[in-house]
């Protein structure tokens, strides 16, 4: 019985040590990456949202004050407040938009400011 080929079992369980090392911290990095991905993707949405709300408060003169509500359809997870104040310039005011929403176990928000002319 001279010649023995393959491994032992002790090389076949460090083997699987290994691998099941390498399995794991891939799998940690891949549901890292998804879950930043779908963060990156609710603020890209709240950051359009807010400027959509933006634009469309500067395109005239706007009255000042506050308003808020949620949108409607696919886009109910995220809501907005509006606050228009007088600048500096009488012939300018302050468009201030927050759109908030809940990402499991937090609430988030991003904020846009503009200003509207005469």
């Amino acid at each position: 019985m001279g010649d023995r080929r393959g491994f032992t079992l002790l090389e076949v369980l460090v083997s699987l040590a290994i691998l099941s090392i390498t399995l794991l911290l891939a799998y940690q990095v891949l549901s890292g990456a998804i879950a930043a991905e779908d963060r990156s993707e609710r603020w890209t949405v709240a950051s359009f949202l807010g400027e959509a709300l933006v634009r469309e408060s500067t395109a005239g003169w706007p009255d000042t004050g506050e308003t808020s509500g949620k949108f409607s359809g696919t886009m109910e997870g995220y809501s907005w407040r509006r606050e228009i104040r007088t600048a500096a310039h009488p012939d300018a005011r302050e468009v201030h938009v927050t759109v908030t929403w809940s990402s499991g176990r937090a609430e988030e928000q991003v904020s846009l400011a503009g200003i509207a002319v005469k």
